[in-house]
């Protein structure tokens, strides 16, 4: 019972110490548990919604119309469920909005409010769209002088990331929306595609070269090519692994805080220790005594940390459910293991670790416990041998030294530094790559306003104001990876290819230039060979890369058109689409057009949210530095009050006492501050290099001046905040810490 009032007096008198250190253990907890459920929870909902709603499999677009009687011939021979959907786009105020006949066998509408449309003045719409515009149940919406009842929200299995053409990057519901009619009253005249549908969801061998033998194809997408149904996958396989590596780490940083706590805690009883074993405590019961500690510490965290997590998953889960417009199908989905990993992994991880600490000290025997810790010091080690040390005045030697005789402080520090750097450049990074991105691609490089893609092939002649150009995919030998390729003039005004500012141009007749997405995805330069095939066709051609341009968006290659021709089967004046500086006014023939300003509206409109994350993030690495630091400078001056009681006695300033004991770390500081601006760098590009194949972009990673200006300037503020916090308790050191030493 005496031992238990010792803790709750310790933990009383030094509450900054071990509440901070709790602190880390719960957010620690917190991150795990909260991004733990909140994927689990996305993931079991799209699940869900993909198979009871049979999300499909595969689409494709035919330049021409194909009988029903040969889709059920088709589905007898390849044992797939196949059906029309068509579409048209209206524009709403400043937004697109995509309408889609109801479809009963594949990509079933899922009605979330409301019901389903039932004649030619109904439709449903998607809820986020709606939300963005403020729409209601009930309320009316006119499309090209029509006017429809809103009657229900709409979720498509297919559209899952709503983007507008699949090349965009970002989702915006303010932008575009999609919505769904009975199918006998959609009359207008707009694009029909066909939905593929297997119980395995892979494309049966053989059915593409079918369709292209009866139907050119315009486009045939497999689901897994899908930005609109792979993003949210890719999201949670990527965020499966944040879920681990940073909670880790933290969990690491109040790990090893806690074991210096509890060193330093035995370091000061050791006299304490030595007597209450030569009274006869067994070290079992001291063993269980200085647990109490870490007990406290980690039942305070952990619960915290679950509780905390477990709450804060349910609005992180629905605001990932909204940003991928997937309907809560389920309100919670956990998985008790979840809980488990993150109650026991860190409790046990610091009690057997503080345990063996404890162990350590309880080895010695009582009598030299009871000598005072300087008599048992060894030699000096060979970094305070070095001429360095022994060199200038007493300042300067009592810092250095006070430096290296902390090692183990010294590297936690800078491992404290480098974490906070890292996160907070992290969230720089990706604010200026998302601008760089638009500003190199969008402007230098894309000149064009618009590109049309037609039905069928072209081979009229274009007008001065049109650039034509042939897309086809193509793949890669021996690789799973698609290729869009575009074959266009090298003189044409409307692509300006380049790296680093330097026109390519002149490299079309040396070989192949592709896009940066694309080298990343293969592993190739300029120099390299890769094989291509015709996706129709079993033709294969290799070519040589002549350069890699600084082209951020898609798996893109691009080729002289007569060459790209020429392999494709294609006459040599032929083409698929036009760029061009104007809309199309005439939209007969017209498949499809990609409106360049949308996509950088699209970036654009997303500024606003990218802030916020980067200044959440900045938050929290400045929240983990000051406690880290602040923790350590507070030990310092534990661990140094007799020579700071001294100091005081010989005259010295608490702001030259100050300078002496705790600025000393300083430039460990600047170190890893400086160290961690080309680690942030890498580990974010190995990072997007990591998910380019499955984003099908590439961010920049590039580090701006301005960045490390801003770093350094919010570094230092949480250290000198950190320092600004231990000063109050330097200030309260007496005079008499320096005698009371010397007594013992």
């Amino acid at each position: 019972m005496i031992l238990k009032k010792s803790v709750y007096r310790t933990l009383k008198e030094k509450k900054f110490q071990y509440a901070g250190v709790a602190v880390l253990l719960l957010l620690a907890v917190m991150l795990y548990v909260s991004l733990s459920m909140a994927i689990t929870t996305l993931e079991s909902r799209n699940e869900t919604f993909s198979k009871d709603y049979k999300q499909e499999s595969f689409h494709f677009v035919a330049g021409e119309d194909v009988a029903d009687e040969k889709l059920s011939v088709w589905e007898d021979e390849y044992n797939v469920t196949l059906e029309k959907r068509e579409y048209a786009d209206f524009q709403v105020e400043d937004s697109t909005l995509r309408v889609f006949t109801t479809t009963e066998s594949v990509n079933i509408p899922y009605i979330a409010e409301g019901r389903a449309p039932t004649s030619d003045q109904e439709l449903a719409i998607s809820k986020v769209y709606a939300e963005k515009h403020q729409y209601e149940l009930g309320d009316a919406i006119t499309l090209d002088d029509r006017e429809f009842e809103i009657t229900g929200f709409v979720y498509l299995p297919d559209y899952i990331y709503m983007v507008e053409q699949m090349t965009d990057l970002l989702a915006d519901a303010e932008k575009f929306g999609v919505a769904v009619v009975s199918g006998s009253s959609f009359s207008v005249n707009g694009q029909t595609e066909i939905l593929g549908w297997t119980e395995n969801g892979d494309v049966p061998d053989g059915f593409r070269e079918s369709v292209s033998e009866e139907t050119a194809l315009l486009q045939f997408v497999n689901s897994e090519d899908n930005p609109r149904i792979g993003f949210v996958e890719t999201e949670i396989e990527g965020a499966k692994g944040m879920t681990t590596t940073l909670p880790l780490f933290i969990l690491a940083l109040s790990i090893a805080m806690v074991l210096m706590l509890m060193k330093r805690r035995m370091e000061m009883q050791r006299k304490e220790i030595g007597t209450l074993m030569a009274l006869g405590y067994r070290k079992k019961e001291l063993v269980r005594h200085y647990l109490g500690y870490a007990w406290f510490i980690g039942l305070g965290g952990t619960v915290g940390g679950l509780t905390a997590g477990a709450g804060l998953s349910v609005p992180l889960s629905n605001l990932y459910a909204n940003y991928f417009n997937l309907p809560a199908l389920s309100m919670f989905d956990w998985d008790p293991f979840v809980l488990v990993i993150g109650f026991v992994i860190p409790l046990l991880l610091l009690i057997l670790l503080t345990t063996f600490v404890i162990s350590r000290t309880l080895r010695t025997e009582p009598l030299t416990l009871l000598r005072p810790k300087e008599m048992s010091n060894g030699k000096k080690s060979w970094l305070e041998k070095l001429p360095l040390l022994q060199k200038g005045g007493f300042i300067r030697r009592f810092r250095l030294r006070l430096l290296v005789r902390n090692k183990a402080r010294s590297f936690y520090i800078f491992i404290g530094v480098m974490f906070s750097t890292v996160l907070l450049l992290f969230g720089l990074i990706t604010f200026n790559s998302m601008d760089q991105l638009v500003e190199t691609t969008y402007k230098e490089i894309l000149k064009y306003d618009y590109a049309v893609h037609y039905q069928s092939l072209m081979t009229e002649e274009t007008e001065d104001e049109q650039s034509p150009f042939t897309m086809n995919e193509l793949g890669v030998v021996d690789e799973d990876v698609k290729i869009t390729a575009y074959g266009m003039e090298k003189d044409n005004e409307f692509i300006q290819l380049s790296a680093e500012g330097e026109s390519l141009q002149s490299d079309f007749s040396e070989g192949a230039i592709i896009s940066a997405p694309l080298a990343a995805v293969l592993g190739v330069g300029e120099g390299d060979e890769i094989n291509l095939k015709n996706s129709l066709n079993s033709d294969t051609m290799q070519l040589e890369v002549a350069a890699v341009a600084d082209l951020y968006i898609g798996n893109n290659l691009y080729l002289p058109r007569e060459e790209l021709n020429g392999f494709l089967g294609f006459p040599d004046e032929a083409y698929t689409g036009t760029w061009q500086k104007q809309s199309p006014e005439n939209s007969e023939n017209v498949y499809m057009v990609e409106d360049k300003q949308k996509a950088i509206d699209s970036f654009e409109s997303t500024t606003g949210a990218t802030r916020a994350s980067v200044a959440g993030m900045a938050v929290f690495a400045v929240l983990i530095g000051v406690i880290v630091l602040t923790l350590l400078t507070n030990l310092i001056v534990e661990e140094n009050s007799p020579s700071i009681s001294l100091f005081k006695v010989m005259g010295y300033h608490d702001k030259e006492v100050s300078k002496l004991v705790l600025s000393v770390y300083t430039p460990i500081v600047l170190i890893a501050y400086f160290v961690s601006i080309p680690l942030a760098s890498l580990s974010l590009q190995q990072t997007m290099n990591t998910l380019v194949q499955e984003t099908g972009f590439l961010m920049p990673t590039d580090v701006a001046w301005w960045m490390v200006v801003i770093g350094f300037i919010v570094i230092l503020l949480t250290y000198w905040l950190s320092l600004g916090l231990s000063k109050r308790k330097l200030k309260n050191v007496s005079l008499q810490e320096a005698l009371k030493k010397q007594q013992d």
